[in-house]
């Protein structure tokens, strides 16, 4: 037998290439699934013969032979009539056996251009299959004890060509030494270029085992899909289950019906399959398009349902009801049903006189089951619905109850988003109540036509006594319409109209309103109106005769100097006043200088509060002697008066000796340690009548606290009982002093109470 391998056929006659390799890797990668099976005939027509026979029979079994294995019959001829079996012939035998020897190379040609030709028919009918990979799919057959590498094939004729032509069409028989090439026999085909990779022309011998297939691995792709699918169906649980559907369908969402099937809304079991799809799954969830109305529609949210937590905290608070007479129910987060749940306790409650229901989401219909539940209390006496979102509507129901309440005396309706509607409902309730004496309106969306409403209810109402309606929309033409409504009323003794923008235009017809009234008023706030200098004449003839009015509140508005000098002369002859606001009025030193000469006649003045008024050093000079030794005020305000350390001079003199200044606020004045050290020399001193000083914002050092320390060492039997040092420039040093220095004034005086505030 021919050694495997590649040889090299000795030169001859004919010859002009080398001899081609048996199974050589670039003959086994030329035959694929479906291509024309070539023979090279070499020698002995029944072998020829057993070639043709087994080509055709695995060429007939490639349709279930693994699709897609390359397929190649090779039949390696023994060239045992080649060989020599004696070293020594004749001349003649050796011609004749190089004449064999060239024959059959060339007939090793013809085969190998035939191979070609089945190469490029095969490599044609690869590119039109579908499904077919590339692989050895070679198999090793035995015929006549030569090994053959067979696969199957899709015909059954063996190609021949003569020497140095093209390869014919097919022959079926061993050509005999005289035949010639046939005159119809095809031009040569050339050789496709191919592109196979270098695993595909892997050289493998005859013996070896096939290359093993590739095992059917984990499809990724399968696996992704069915994890997304999983995710997807336990978010829709998920978001089912948060959402407290209960097995109702809604309109756009998912619905998973209990036995984990997909269900609708009251259609059909083919009403939740989707469109295009009339297959589905347990589990599978459906969309139910927004077009679709499939479901009858969702009923309205009803009353929020109580939970177990919730109702015990409610009892708790039906038993404070029954147990306190004041009853603090602010900001607990009733709403309606709370407060309709816990009515029941006012129904026949006799304990409590005062309750406060603010801050806890209030509406309509709490409002009217509290109204209920009041019809049969005999002891509530003070009710508080402020911070509510109460609106008209609720207001209206409160108005209608309150036409025929006998006890409730004070109304507090702060902040409850009442706007004219209500404001009118509630006048009509006062034109016929004559029981409530207080009402509170403030920070609400009262316009004039609801003041004029009011007004109109107070001219009538003799009962009421404390009006405020502080931060809503009065106005000028509102207060001239109040002052009206007050100049026939009798009742009405303290008037709030904080920040209603009344202006010059307001102000002037109200003061001649009070001053008209026969009965006086003993607090008025008209604080934040934007009242310029030219009112002040009309505030000085309303307070310089009135004997009665004890609180006056001129906070942020615009009096300037001219204003409080106008004010201060009244001041003089006033006999009523004991609180005095003026702050935030852009007053000077000339004006403090007026209000400091007045308060030298003024007798009852106990609290004058001139904070945010640039008075300087020079104000804070004449209000320091008069304080010294003439007036008779308890608590002075002089916050952000800009009187610097000079002025801290001034009054640490002055508190040496004054016998009334019970608080002292000086902050924000840029006093700084020099100031801080005058104050603190005048505390050393035995004073019996200071009990708070306020020094903050006053960019105070160490330094500084280190002198009050001191200060307060050596005066442990005080009356000093706070000082706040707040937002300074005091370091941890300056705090231990301070520290140490309470903590001393305890250990000597045990009843005493000393607090430092950093």
């Amino acid at each position: 037998m021919a050694a495997r391998g590649v040889g090299v056929v000795p030169a001859g006659p004919g010859v002009g290439r080398p001899r081609r390799p048996v199974c050589s890797a670039a003959s086994s990668s030329r035959y694929r699934a479906g291509g024309v099976t070539a023979t090279a005939a070499a020698t002995g027509g029944s072998r020829i013969g057993l070639s043709a026979r087994l080509g055709s029979l695995l060429g007939a079994g490639d349709g279930g032979g693994g699709g897609g294995g390359r397929t190649a019959v090779v039949v390696r001829a023994a060239k045992t009539s080649g060989k020599r079996s004696k070293s020594r012939k004749s001349a003649e035998e050796r011609e004749r056996a190089q004449a064999k020897e060239a024959k059959e190379a060339d007939e090793a040609a013809a085969a190998d251009a035939a191979i070609a030709d089945a190469d490029a028919a095969v490599d044609a009918g690869a590119s039109a299959s579908d499904g077919v990979e590339g692989g050895d799919g070679t198999s090793a057959v035995v015929v006549g004890g030569e090994e053959v590498e067979a696969a199957t094939s899709a015909s059954a004729g063996a190609a021949s060509a003569s020497p140095r032509n093209a390869p014919s069409s097919a022959t079926s028989s061993k050509p005999s030494k005289s035949s010639k090439p046939s005159s119809s026999s095809q031009p040569p085909l050339s050789r496709p270029p191919t592109t196979s990779s270098s695993s595909s022309r892997q050289y493998r011998s005859v013996t070896s085992a096939p290359p093993a297939q590739p095992e059917a691995g984990i499809d990724l792709t399968v696996v992704g899909a069915g994890a997304v699918a999983v995710a997807a169906i336990a978010y829709f649980f998920m978001q089912q289950k948060k959402g407290g559907q209960g097995g109702r369908a809604v309109r756009g969402s998912v619905q998973m019906s209990d036995d984990g099937a997909a269900g609708g809304g009251g259609g059909g079991a083919e009403d939740n399959v989707p469109m295009g799809n009339k297959v589905s799954f347990p589990g599978m969830p459906v969309f139910l398009p927004e077009e679709e109305d499939s479901s009858p529609a969702a009923p309205p949210l009803g009353p929020r349902k109580i939970s177990r937590e919730f109702k015990r905290a409610l009892r708790d608070m039906m038993g404070e009801m029954r147990r306190f007479s004041t009853v603090d129910l602010h900001g607990r987060s009733l709403g309606d049903e709370g407060a309709t749940y816990i009515s029941e306790a006012l129904a026949f409650n006799d304990c409590a006189t005062c309750i406060d229901f603010g801050a806890n989401g209030i509406g309509e219909v709490g409002v009217a089951a509290i109204c209920e539940a009041l019809k049969n209390n005999k002891a509530l006496e003070m009710l508080s619905l402020a911070s509510n979102n109460l609106g008209d509507a609720a207001t209206t129901v409160l108005a209608e109850y309150l036409k025929g309440d006998t006890t409730i005396t004070t109304l507090n309706l702060n902040s409850s988003s009442i706007g004219d509607e209500g404001a009118v409902a509630l006048a009509e309730m006062l034109k016929v109540n004559t029981t409530l004496t207080a009402l509170e309106l403030n920070n609400n969306n009262i316009d004039y036509e609801g003041t004029c409403a009011l007004a109109k209810a107070l001219a009538v109402n003799s009962t009421l006594e404390t009006f405020s309606i502080s931060g809503n929309y009065v106005g000028g033409m509102g207060a001239s319409a109040l002052a009206n409504g007050l100049r026939q009323n009798t009742g009405v003794k303290g008037l709030q109209l904080n920040g209603n923008d009344i202006g010059n235009l307001g102000i002037e017809p109200l003061c001649k309103a009070l001053s008209e009234r026969t009965t006086k008023l003993t607090n008025l706030d008209v604080g934040n109106n934007g009242i310029g200098f030219e009112a002040g004449p009309h505030i000085a003839a309303y307070i310089k005769d009135d004997t009665c009015l004890t609180h006056l509140n001129l906070y942020m508005n615009e009096l300037c100097d001219l204003g409080a000098i106008d004010i201060a002369k009244a001041l003089k002859d006033n006999g009523a006043i004991e609180t005095l606001d003026i702050g935030g009025n852009n007053i000077l030193g000339p004006g403090a200088e007026s209000l400091a000469a007045a308060l030298r006649e003024n007798k009852p003045l106990r609290t004058l509060e001139l904070g945010y008024n640039p008075i300087g050093a020079k104000g804070a000079l004449a209000l320091a002697d008069t304080v010294k030794f003439h007036s008779k005020i308890t608590t002075l305000r002089m916050g952000w008066c800009k009187i610097t350390k000079d002025g801290a001079y001034y009054l640490a003199d002055a508190i040496k000796y004054n016998e009334h200044i019970t608080t002292l606020d000086l902050r924000g004045n840029e006093l700084g340690d020099e100031g801080c050290a005058a104050l603190a020399q005048s505390l050393q001193v035995v004073n019996e009548n200071l009990i708070s000083l306020d020094l903050g914002y006053n960019e105070i050092k160490d330094n500084g606290a280190f002198a009050l320390a001191q200060a307060i060492k050596n005066n442990a039997n005080g009356s000093i009982q706070s000082i706040s040092v707040n937002n300074n420039y005091i370091t941890k040093f300056g705090e231990v002093a301070l520290t140490e220095a309470v903590e001393l004034v305890q250990e000597l005086n045990a009843d005493r109470n000393l607090y430092i505030q950093f």
